[in-house]
């Protein structure tokens, strides 16, 4: 199998301290408590920028929420982030201002059905902190600084600890993984596998002799910004271990031939 990295800092950078002025609008409590109380001790919190149905109470990303995702009040509130999202040329889901309170701990935990390979992924873009923030994921103690934008592979174990004196803040975007967002990552990330070609074209002969799975997936093209993760997540669901990777390259073949029948 390919080597998978874990983390990557894109090349993209972004004005912090114009996001922290944002930051600041946001009042002591206007921050809602993050509702996993098992990963953290009580000082992690956020305020949500785009969420289902662009209510503010949603800080939590929802994939099968039945709303789409929307602007918040929150973010005609916050132009530098209305900046920063307007730079991702990818489909957007979740964002949110995530704070760690200075003292505070967020326990080690995996998320899930968010790394490259899973058709979506997470975005981290540093606002406040500094070198007293201790992040590790899979082991590995990672360093962001302002205004770097970092993928995280969160599937993996992770955990945070602020032992500085002020907000540890992040702008956290979850996005779809479309052919802009795999060119911002390096080649050992995107490259696709042997056996995972192998998997994906498995699936696809499955899916030209069952004509209901076709209409299945006919469905899931009317949104296309969620495409590609929704391919994958049929694919898993049916047994078939690939990833974004080999969809991508199948709709770049079917654009090449100018048909759909990859399908």
């Amino acid at each position: 199998m390919r080597a998978t990295p874990f983390h990557h800092r894109l090349s993209l950078r972004f004005d912090a301290d114009a996001l922290a002025a944002d930051v600041a609008k946001i009042g002591p409590g206007d921050w809602i408590p993050h509702f996993n109380i098992h990963h953290h001790d009580g000082g992690w919190g956020g305020v949500a920028l785009r969420a289902p149905g662009g209510d503010p109470t949603k800080i939590y990303p929802d994939p099968d929420a039945p709303l789409a995702y929307a602007a918040t009040p929150w973010l005609a509130r916050c132009p530098a982030a209305q900046t920063a999202l307007s730079a991702l040329r990818c489909p957007i889901g979740s964002a949110r201002f995530l704070r760690l309170a200075p003292g505070s701990k967020i326990r080690e935990h995996r998320d899930y059905d968010l790394a490259f390979a899973d058709g979506e992924l997470r975005l981290h873009i540093p606002v406040t902190t500094d070198r007293d923030v201790e992040f590790v994921l899979a082991g590995e103690r990672i360093e962001m600084r302002p205004g770097e934008c970092w993928y995280l592979d969160v599937n993996q174990r992770h955990r945070v600890e602020n032992r500085g004196a002020r907000d540890r803040v992040h702008l956290v975007v979850d996005c779809a993984v479309d052919e802009w967002l795999a060119a911002q990552l390096p080649d050992a990330l995107t490259g696709a596998a042997h056996e995972a070609r192998a998997a994906f074209e498995a699936f696809r002969a499955r899916v030209l002799a069952e004509p209901a799975l076709q209409q299945a997936l006919l469905a899931e093209a009317a949104d296309r910004g969620r495409f590609v993760p929704r391919v994958v997540r049929r694919g898993r669901a049916e047994g078939f271990g690939f990833g974004a990777p080999e969809v991508l390259e199948a709709l770049r073949d079917g654009r090449r031939s100018r048909t759909l029948r990859w399908l």
